[in-house]
């Protein structure tokens, strides 16, 4: 069937969405306490950091291939495999007797999350009518904004009541049925997977979409940008005496939800290059909010702001890397813009500590937003590029 003539929510669409609220859900309900957990088998402050830090790592290293095999594989057997790791991950933290177990089950949850956030938006890609391809992606990320709203309180919540091994084997549960969910998913007919053999033979172009790679560096941006702010803003808040700082964390994730809702269908109406420079735009104002600001009004501005920002620059990103590859390296592309995302992710607070320490928060958040700016500087000449090279190859 042609994709342009396929309905938006079809069954397989509402299946992989269902399934990335729940695991966004158990990601986001252990993510503030994997440090305080470390402290209780046993590890100081600085190995719970990093323990908590590995899983990032870990994304990070196995993206590249991850791309390249949902390109060569069966990609819903691939987003089925990752699944239950991550079943498995959560039910090895309940049972693990000491740091040196959680480690390894920490490693390997974030090896399988890495696979998966790639194979499921891969797979969400293919059943998407190409016209409405910003829209459907911008819908698939609520589940992601809903996790980040209520996991973490949740999370607490359930610890506190019944203890770390009880909410690990929970989410365990919630992930195993994800499991069930995508066995409800039809494979692809064969013959629409090419054999093995037929594939590109291993080489750096089949772990990274080079024609991506600008747009999975002004992704990171995004990422760096939030990665600052959730690692710093609590203390800053407390240097800075201002009192009811997490509502920060509400707002800016309530905004970013409404923005997953409305800016789908621009996306797929308005161009790239108007949509990402209003975007760094609004994420450098919201960079500089927090640094000058000394009370919580203005903090809130900028946690709208950076939410605005961020939900239209990072699903016209995605979009655009999706359709700037053919269908065959939508794997490869998906993962070099994650793999943007997650360098981010990780420079920003190491980044953001070290200025910091050496300085203040002010110019941490200061130096964050010129790099918004800087990012815009870069997109711009690689888009002027692009168009002098579409110019020159038409004969204009």
């Amino acid at each position: 069937m042609d994709k342009d003539n396929q309905r938006l929510f079809s069954l397989t669409y509402i299946l992989l969405t269902c399934i990335n609220l729940l695991t966004a859900l158990g990601y986001s309900m252990i993510a503030t306490i994997i440090s305080p957990y470390a402290v209780t088998l046993g590890a100081g402050l600085t190995l719970a950091g990093t323990l908590s830090g590995i899983f990032s790592l870990s994304a990070l290293v196995i993206r590249p291939f991850s791309g390249m095999a949902l390109d060569i594989l069966d990609k819903r057997n691939i987003c089925l495999l990752s699944t239950l790791l991550m079943g498995v991950s959560f039910a090895g933290y309940a049972i693990a007797p000491n740091i040196a177990v959680m480690l390894f089950f920490r490693i390997l949850h974030g090896m399988a999350f890495g696979i998966n956030g790639t194979a499921i938006l891969v797979l969400i890609s293919e059943v998407l009518p190409e016209k409405r391809l910003g829209e459907g992606i911008g819908y698939f990320g609520l589940g992601q904004i809903v996790a980040q709203i209520i996991g973490p309180n949740a999370g607490i919540a359930i610890k506190g009541r019944l203890g770390y091994q009880s909410l690990f084997f929970l989410i365990a549960g919630l992930t195993l049925l994800s499991v069930g969910l995508l066995l409800l998913i039809k494979r692809r007919k064969p013959g629409t997977e090419k054999a093995f053999k037929e594939k590109r033979p291993f080489s750096r172009k089949n772990i990274l979409a080079k024609e991506c790679l600008v747009y999975a560096l002004v992704g990171g941006l995004f990422s760096l940008g939030n990665g600052v702010t959730t690692s710093f803003l609590v203390l800053v808040g407390e240097e800075r005496n201002i009192s009811g700082i997490g509502i920060f964390f509400t707002v800016n994730a309530v905004v970013l939800l409404v923005m997953r809702l409305l800016m789908g269908r621009v996306i797929d109406r308005i161009g790239l290059g108007i949509i990402v420079n209003i975007s760094l735009a609004l994420t450098a104002v919201s960079m500089f909010f927090l640094g000058i600001s000394q009370g919580l009004l203005l903090f809130l501005a900028a946690g709208v702001l950076k939410a605005a920002g961020q939900g239209g620059g990072q699903i016209s990103l995605q979009s655009a890397c999706i359709r700037k590859v053919e269908p065959a390296r939508v794997g490869i592309a998906t993962s070099t813009y994650f793999i943007g995302a997650d360098i981010g992710q990780g420079l920003g607070p190491v980044l953001g500590g070290r200025i910091s320490e050496a300085y203040s928060y002010r110019w941490m958040y200061l130096g964050t937003a010129v790099l918004m700016l800087l990012g815009i500087l870069v997109f711009n000449l690689y888009e002027a590029k692009n168009r002098r090279l579409v110019s020159e190859a038409a004969g204009i």
